[in-house]
């Protein structure tokens, strides 16, 4: 135990590395790390060459290389802690076209992260690789073959509609796109095992219609194996699509919308992220709530309002604005993309309503007490109701400027719990019991407020649930999902939505 009571204080160990062999159940020591040594990765042929460790007197990431003609190590990169949520410095393998360099993900003074090649004797950028103008990268693909190619990076991916490959590697693109042709409904289509020869493949194909589903090529035939929630058809599937939507102020925000099968104007449900520095994806596996709520005829906005990641720096960044948007640029995020549908032709102005978990409860709260009021109501899950509680759980659990950033965020945030007097729609207010993250205690002080002030609200209460969408069960999802579609319908403003 540390200093404060009950809290259990982390130790670490540096790791060791070892072959193992599977047929006699043997291993053999290949590297022990050290404290200053905490991750190293391997080359394709088994060698160890590349390592981060950690300077706590400084607070730096470090970055070591072992050329192939030593046997120490060499230090080509620090990035302070501070710095690094902002400007990432990712290795993500070799520079199969330059000798000592290595392929690195990162900003390098640009907006969004690209794909660079860096010398590492000479701890330079080298060339620029591939970079999207408006959206990092988000994935890294390995060769196919693992038996003949391991930890080959063959190409990276960015996310706007679905993930976008951009490959190093002609054969790799070939078979994708082989691949792409075959498999039915493709959107996100990836190799998980090859054989040894090559000639066999288990592949899986996941979007926002489809949970997985995978299937085995052997013979030169191609046969589906299996499916993820296989009693669900791709055709009662709500469709979905990546835009963008023009905020009040001028910024363009990212969106994906989730049409339910019908003529519009549908009733709509602003649904944003939890996070806040987080994002919505396009690919598997499915959302499940966007299509619990387009399946019951709600048209769906997720936006990626202004500090969501993966969307550039300058996006990230704004969210922090004179010391932080909580409730004020970035709730008006929300608020612009539901009257941006509205003024498609979507959404019906008198029909519209925000759900959202986590940091999206807390939006959700926010905007209860906004005017002009465009909700006829809201659903809060897992909110945090009184962000200042909330900063005791950053201060244990982040250091240096991340934790100074967001303590000053939720100190300069709107407070839903001293804001339930402005409450002017009714309320569904859903928290698990044992939430770790977001202790039960904001539900309940928030509750107490309601009760006070004489407001209309609905309390769900899911027992042994946590705080994140993994750890919420079949009988969870039940509750959750049978109460908030009640809730629509039936409470939702004067009439239901």
């Amino acid at each position: 135990m540390g200093g404060t009571e009950g809290r259990v204080n982390r130790a670490f160990r540096p790791r060791a590395y070892y072959e193992m062999d599977l047929r006699r159940g043997s291993r053999k020591l290949l590297i022990r790390g050290k404290m200053a040594l905490g991750n190293i990765s391997f080359d394709g042929a088994g060698n160890p060459w590349l390592a981060r460790g950690y300077d706590n007197g400084k607070r730096e990431l470090i970055w070591y290389w072992r050329p192939p003609d030593r046997k120490d190590w060499v230090e080509f990169r620090r990035v302070h802690e501070d710095e690094f949520e902002f400007y990432p410095f990712r290795v993500i393998g070799q520079d199969p076209e330059a000798d000592g360099h290595a392929l690195v993900v990162a900003r390098n003074g640009e907006d969004t992260e690209g794909l660079w090649s860096y010398d590492l004797e000479n701890k330079a950028f080298g060339e620029l690789i591939m970079r999207h103008p408006r959206v990092d990268i988000g994935s890294v693909s390995y060769h196919s073959n693992s038996w003949s190619k391991p930890n080959t990076v063959v190409a990276v991916g960015y996310v706007t509609d679905k993930v976008h490959l951009v490959y190093l590697d002609a054969g790799e693109e070939a078979l994708h796109k082989q691949l792409e042709e075959l498999i039915p409904n493709a959107h996100n289509v990836d190799v998980l095992s090859r054989s040894r020869d090559g000639a066999t493949l288990l592949i899986t194909n996941n979007g926002p219609r489809n949970p997985g589903t995978y299937y085995l090529i052997k013979d030169n035939k191609i046969t589906k194996v299996g499916a993820r929630q296989p009693l669900l058809e791709y055709e009662r599937l709500a469709p979905v699509e990546y835009g963008r939507y023009e905020a009040r102020d001028g910024t363009s925000i990212p969106a994906y919308i989730t049409t339910p099968h019908g003529e519009p104007p549908f009733p709509l449900v602003v649904m944003p992220h939890g996070g806040p520095a987080a994002r919505d994806y396009l690919y598997g596996p499915y959302d499940e709530w966007a299509q619990v709520l387009a399946n019951n005829g709600y048209l769906v906005i997720q936006p990626q309002f202004r500090g969501s990641t993966g969307f550039g720096l300058a996006l990230a960044r704004a969210a922090y604005e004179n010391g932080g948007q909580e409730g004020a640029k970035m709730q008006d995020d929300k608020d612009d993309a539901a009257l941006y549908l509205v003024e498609r032709g979507l959404a019906d102005p008198d029909r519209m309503a925000m759900y959202g978990w986590s940091y999206g409860g807390y939006a959700a709260l926010v905007a209860a007490s906004r005017t002009p009021q465009i909700y006829q109501c809201v659903i809060a899950g897992a909110a945090v109701a009184d962000p200042m509680m909330q900063i005791n759980y950053y201060r244990f659990q982040f250091t240096g400027a991340l934790r100074d950033r967001l303590v000053r965020l939720r100190e300069t945030a709107i407070q839903p719990v001293d804001e339930v007097e402005k409450v002017n729609v009714p309320m569904l207010i859903v928290h698990g019991d044992v939430d770790q993250r977001v202790p039960v205690d904001h539900a309940k002080k928030y509750l107490k407020e309601l009760d006070e002030h004489g407001k209309d609200y609905k309390y769900v209460e899911l027992a042994g649930a946590d705080h994140f969408s993994n750890t919420l069960f079949y009988d969870h999802k039940s509750k959750l999902y049978s109460s908030m579609i009640d809730y629509l319908a039936n409470d939702c403003g004067p009439d239901g939505l």
